[in-house]
């Protein structure tokens, strides 16, 4: 399975669970919405949420900072 080319970006991504989650690289804080999924080296697979990222079990990840301009 691949990602579709709707993005003109090409982007590093996995595959989890048949969908494509982008690699984490510092999004800007302005551009997150609740739910938005990455993949993180050491975290796995993290989700914005109510304005902090948690993992796939919904535990918040206090080390992993927002940039927030």
């Amino acid at each position: 399975m691949s990602c579709g080319s709707d993005d003109p970006c090409e982007v590093n991504h996995v595959i989890i669970n048949d969908e494509c989650v982008p690699d984490y690289i510092f999004p800007e804080a302005e551009d997150l919405q609740n739910g938005d999924k990455y993949y993180h080296k050491k975290f796995g697979l993290i989700i914005y949420k109510d304005n902090q990222w948690t993992d796939e079990r919904g535990s918040v990840i206090e080390d992993l900072e927002i940039k927030t301009d």
